[in-house]
């Protein structure tokens, strides 16, 4: 151990400099390359610091050349990401603003030397967990400033300006009434507390301001007792008539609105208004709205429904949470008492807004999610989700309505109460329950299941990969240029006829999609090219073959084209599944050739790269599984540095760049490596089999195989069998027939 330390200390160099990192150096210029080289030979006495500049001012010069170059770099962002000069993984990064480096890969820790003035002192160890606690004490930090249960104190009554917009929707019963609304809500000392508080309007403007709200009210088809209940109220909004920037501004201008005023221990903490103008030809109703909110985060609409300090609080059986407030009064009128709006529609921050009251929320048995189904609704969907995981239950709304109103307006309170009745969970899919699969097991137990089937390669091929209909992931990796897409090819082509198993490709590699074809017909057929069919009579009887084997693969083959944009995991799923709703075709392998042109969006930006990996490949493998497909994903190995050189270790389960979660989820790892040494008679492809999930058909192991020139792979014993095969220069016969009777297949 100790000497173990001893070593690694004196390999340890003392000072690190900007130009110690290949990514840093690139960008500087050749002088201030000299500079750091200059710097470096009179810390070291090489030539004298008499007759160079002063170590201080060239210090400070070299620091100020490291910042500008690493800003640049790092455009915007707090650090940089480069390579590790110790152990050669591009796991380093860089603070611009002090030079710390730390890396993730070996954990060292260190300082650009130039620049160490600015951590304070001058020497000693740096931390080496600097980035994980600085992110964690922002984290901590965040969330003590803003995602903690609010207190009475933290909520805010509207002021009086927004309070003078407001007047009740019905018009008041008796006179009475109406001068307590004056008295109290509206008090004729209104404009003196607030300089923009409007006068009362007159009785004339009041009654067409109510009238037209409630006209509106009443073509949602909402219950106005519930309107008084929640005391939704109607208002002037404030609305810019013109830019104000053009030469002949209108300003501001006043248009009817309904105002859903969200109470809290009778308080108005905020106010959403909404335009109630409708297109006289149209018939549609204006989209105009506007919140006032002085209580941060701005509270969910309806959250004096579910306050635990109210003196009639009661359990809460069921919550349902909705993008709209019109929502959330459409629910209440059919009989759901306790509905939250959220806060912002869907671009609230769910986790601010949320978090302030998880206290409150928490009591309730189960949340109910009614979202739209527009793209950001469903985005809203997918983040409350996120929120409430298993406790949360989603509905599904009728093809064609946007939301849970609409569905009300269309087929009436039944409906409404149907789809929240028949809300399903999230896990719900996730729970095997016996009682319900009793039939299942027994033929399970029986011996009537599944057992797979053979890929066509041979007994050797299936005793290591022999699937199910089941479905799953299956990883596939090896050294650049090793055969990994050559022997898939073969693959995919022998399940294709042997199974007739249809493939799905997105082969980035190959931009040719003809070509790709070409390579897959040349398997099946046995030919070494498609031009002439090694000896056809004439090219119309070549012409001839190439179209009954293209008629085949025509039924058993699709490739997708992707030159518009770097897909994600959502976009090849979408692609794979209005593919098949196109063809009415199920598909049983996605071959996505290799992993890295995939644009992986999964949580977020401050997500990992590991993170990032981890969800993608849990996404494709739930997808696959629910779908009874494979699908096959071509990995990279990780590359070590030897001397400033690229290597590779040799091939383990471990061993796919970026994550291990390529291990931990595939349901078969195969890799692939390619021996060519022609000059020992070493002319063949190992693959071997390093994760069989299930091991009742087949096993982990490894498999010999002979290249033919038409691209097949066809199994040996041994490497002696390839190597002795490969001094007689034979093919043996059986290896170099075509596919016979491809024009009988029944497609």
């Amino acid at each position: 151990m100790e000497e173990d330390q001893q070593n690694q200390n004196k390999n340890e160099k003392p000072r690190y400099y900007a130009t110690d990192f290949n990514e840093i150096k690139e960008n500087l210029s050749d002088e201030e390359k000299l500079l750091f080289e200059r710097y470096k030979e009179m810390l070291s006495g090489i030539i004298p610091a008499d007759d160079a500049p002063s170590p201080k001012d060239l210090l400070n010069h070299l620091k100020n050349i490291s910042q500008k170059t690493m800003k640049l770099m790092a455009g915007g962002k707090l650090d940089i990401q480069v390579t590790c000069p110790k152990c050669g993984k591009r796991h380093c990064f860089i603070k611009v603003d002090n030079g710390l480096t730390h890396c993730w890969s070996c954990n060292w820790s260190g300082y650009l030397e130039e620049m160490k003035s600015l951590l304070g002192k001058g020497s000693g160890k740096v931390n080496g967990n600097y980035y994980a606690n600085a992110q964690k004490k922002q984290q901590d930090e965040h969330k003590a400033k803003d995602y903690v249960p609010m207190l009475p104190d933290d909520f805010h009554e509207i002021d009086a300006e927004t309070r003078s917009w407001l007047y009740p929707i019905y018009p008041f019963k008796t006179q009475e009434e109406q001068q307590q609304f004056i008295d109290h809500f509206h008090p004729a000392n209104l404009l003196s507390r607030h300089p923009k508080a409007r006068p009362l309007i007159t009785a004339t403007e009041l009654a067409s301001l109510q009238s037209m709200v409630q006209r509106y009210i009443q073509a949602m088809k909402l219950s106005p007792d519930i309107i008084v209940q929640e005391g939704v109220m109607c208002a002037w909004m404030k609305q810019n008539a013109d830019d104000p920037k053009s030469e002949d501004p209108k300003g501001v201008e006043m248009v009817p609105a309904i105002a859903y005023c969200n109470y809290l221990d009778g308080k108005i903490i905020n106010v959403k208004f909404r335009s109630v103008q409708q297109n006289p030809i149209t018939g549609e109703w204006s989209k105009l709205f506007c919140q006032v909110s002085p209580t941060k985060p701005c509270a969910p609409y309806g959250i004096d429904s579910i306050n635990l300090l109210r003196p009639d609080a009661q359990s809460i059986r069921q919550l349902i949470i909705t993008e709209g407030e019109k929502d959330r009064l459409t629910l209440m009128t059919c009989g759901f008492p306790y509905v939250l709006s959220i806060a912002n529609g869907a671009s609230t921050n769910i986790e601010e807004s949320h978090e302030a009251f998880d206290e409150w929320i928490q009591q309730a048995g189960e949340i109910i999610i009614c979202g739209d189904t527009d793209r950001p609704g469903r985005r809203l969907v997918k983040l409350l989700i996120e929120q409430y995981q298993t406790r949360a239950k989603v509905t599904t709304l009728p093809q064609g309505k946007k939301d849970i109103s609409e569905v009300y307006e269309a087929f009436g309170s039944q409906e409404v109460k149907r789809i929240i009745a028949e809300a399903q969970g999230i896990s719900d899919a996730d729970i095997y329950d016996l009682s319900e699969h009793k039939e299942d097991i027994l033929d399970i137990m029986m011996g009537n299941y599944d057992r797979g089937y053979e890929v066509g390669m041979g007994e050797l091929t299936d005793g290591i990969f022999h699937p199910t209909s089941e479905g799953g992931l299956i990883i596939l990796t090896g050294r650049p240029n090793s055969g990994k897409t050559d022997f898939l090819n073969c693959l995919m082509a022998h399940l294709m006829y042997h199974n007739q198993k249809r493939v799905a490709f997105f082969s980035f590699e190959k931009p040719i999609k003809g070509k790709h074809v070409r390579e897959i017909a040349r398997i099946a057929l046995g030919v070494r090219n498609t031009e002439d069919m090694d000896g056809a009579e004439s090219p119309e009887e070549a012409r001839q073959e190439n179209r009954r084997v293209l008629d085949f693969l025509s039924e058993h083959m699709v490739d997708f084209d992707t030159k518009t944009r770097l897909p994600d995991s959502n976009y090849i799923i979408g692609m794979m599944e209005a593919m098949m709703n196109r063809k009415k075709q199920k598909i049983d392998y996605l071959v996505i050739d290799p992993y890295v042109f995939i644009n992986m969006t999964e949580g977020g930006s401050r997500a990992t790269e590991t993170e990032k990996v981890r969800l993608m490949l849990t996404k494709l493998q739930a997808w696959s599984r629910t779908r009874h497909i494979w699908t096959v994903v071509v990995a990279h190995p990780r590359i070590q540095y030897k001397d400033g050189h690229e290597a590779f270790p040799p091939l383990d389960i471990y061993s796919v760049a970026g994550s291990a979660q390529w291990a931990n989820l595939a349901d078969f790892l195969l890799t692939v490596n390619r021996i060519s040494k022609p000059e020992e008679g070493k002319m063949f492809t190992i693959v071997e089999m390093l994760k069989v999930r299930d091991q009742e058909f087949c096993h982990p192991g490894k498999v010999y195989y002979v290249r033919q020139p038409c691209g097949r792979y066809d199994e040996r014993e041994s490497e002696n069998d390839c190597i002795a095969e490969a001094m007689q220069g034979k093919v043996l016969a059986k290896d170099d027939e075509p596919w016979k009777g491809m024009e009988n297949v029944k497609c």
